[in-house]
């Protein structure tokens, strides 16, 4: 899912630039700052990629990989790869708040955010195909939305982007208290 992982990626960044009031006040691992990110990527990110690469592996891997030689036990570093990426957007973001390069850190935001439209836009014939690697090869695919696939997705979709604003509402909600102070 390298699709999925940049915007897990642009999720850490988004949440570090919300909550710069609380960062440069307390530091990155403040309280109720940082235990929000981390639950968004270990309750939210981390089980749903297990989902689709367990489930649909082919299709999360965009059809690039046969995940048939992929090994199972490739799971576990996958999953904690995406939940990673939430925490180290955050944990850079912080760290380049700190350093006073807020305004970089919305270029490379921007710049995350406009590779990631690329890859859509590239991908769009592969996101929007559900198959197997050897059925997206012989074109015999359907859409996502005839089997599991759609639904599971639009649903993983709503938790990630629900998640994501409950934490950036509490994260703003966080940084006025900061700034009151």
């Amino acid at each position: 899912m390298p699709v999925v992982a940049l915007v897990n990626l642009l999720f850490g960044i988004g949440f570090a630039l919300i909550a710069r009031d609380r960062i440069k006040a307390d530091g990155t691992f403040a309280t109720p700052a940082f235990p929000l990110v981390a639950l968004h990527a270990a309750v939210i990110v981390a089980p749903n990629a297990h989902y689709f690469y367990a489930a649909h592996a082919a299709w999360a891997w965009m059809y690039w990989l046969d995940p048939d030689k992929v090994s199972g036990l490739a799971l576990v570093p996958l999953m904690v790869a995406h939940a990673v990426l939430v925490i180290g957007g955050w944990y850079g973001g912080a760290f380049m708040i700190r350093r006073g390069l807020a305004g970089a850190l919305l270029y490379i935001g921007g710049a995350v955010a406009l590779l990631l439209l690329v890859m859509i836009v590239v991908g769009i014939g592969r996101l929007s195909y559900a198959s197997d690697y050897a059925g997206y090869d012989a074109r015999t695919g359907i859409s996502p939305f005839a089997v599991k696939l759609g639904w599971a997705f639009s649903v993983s979709l709503l938790a990630l982007f629900g998640s994501g604003i409950y934490v950036a509402i509490e994260l703003g909600r966080d940084a006025r208290r900061v700034r009151a102070r």
